[in-house]
C-alpha cells in the first residue's frame, strides 16, 4: 500500500486556484478510482473531483470554504 496525494486540479488554462465547497467522503471511507471525493468551485464553475486512486481516505488537510492554489494537497488516500 502507498499513500497518495489528492491535489487541487487545474480545470482550465487560466485557473490558478479553487475553493473547496464540500467533501463527499470522510476519513475512513473507501473510494474507488473515478468516484467523487469532493466538490470545488473555480472560474465561476463548480465541479466534482474524482479520485484517481482506489483506497481509503486517511487524512483531509484542506478545509471547506477555503481557497487553494492548483497543485495544493487536499487529502491523502492509502491505496489498496
Amino acid at each position: 500500500m502507498s499513500r497518495q496525494e489528492i491535489n487541487m486540479p487545474r480545470m482550465g488554462a487560466a485557473m490558478k486556484e479553487g475553493e473547496l465547497l464540500n467533501w463527499i467522503i470522510k476519513v475512513g471511507d473507501h473510494v474507488d478510482k473515478g468516484e467523487g471525493i469532493c466538490e470545488i468551485q473555480a472560474e465561476k464553475m463548480a465541479a466534482e473531483i474524482e479520485s484517481i486512486y482506489s483506497g481509503t481516505l486517511v487524512e483531509i488537510v484542506a478545509e471547506v470554504g477555503e481557497t487553494y492554489e492548483v497543485g495544493s494537497v487536499l487529502a491523502y488516500i492509502e491505496e489498496d
